[in-house]
């Protein structure tokens, strides 16, 4: 009877140990951030004017282009955004904005990979 235990005891102890290593995949939790700008190109001044609450969104585990997103945040006043605390791995971002006037900006997206398990990246993105 004794065994038994002692056998269900070690078995227990290695699943919690098994679990307890598990890889950290992308996604939140880590200590990696994106920081940028939204900027768009103004149809009547053509400078480009900072995008206030315009929609970044981002997906995690993916490099590639999607419509279905982890986590959407708006800018500041000044276009200025902050996704904090991802893990090491891939993520897609994209940003689109409407200005006062009803026009729609939008980009493509882009893919970025984190390799290490602390660093800060800086994504400006320019709307057209």
């Amino acid at each position: 009877m004794k065994l038994k235990v002692i056998i269900g005891l070690s078995f227990l102890l290695l699943l919690a140990i098994i679990g307890g290593c598990k890889k950290k995949v992308a996604g939140a939790g880590g200590k990696n951030s994106i920081t940028g700008r939204v900027l768009f190109k103004n149809g009547v001044s053509g400078i480009n004017d900072p995008a206030a609450k315009a929609r970044v969104s981002i997906a995690y585990g993916t490099k590639e282009a999607t419509s279905v997103f982890d986590q959407t945040i708006l800018t500041d006043a000044e276009g200025s955004y902050k996704f904090e605390g991802l893990n090491k791995g891939d993520y897609f971002i994209k940003a689109e904005y409407t200005d006062a006037n009803g026009f729609n900006y939008n980009d493509p997206g882009l893919s970025i990979s984190f390799e290490n398990k602390k660093k800060n990246l800086e994504v400006n993105i320019i709307l057209e």
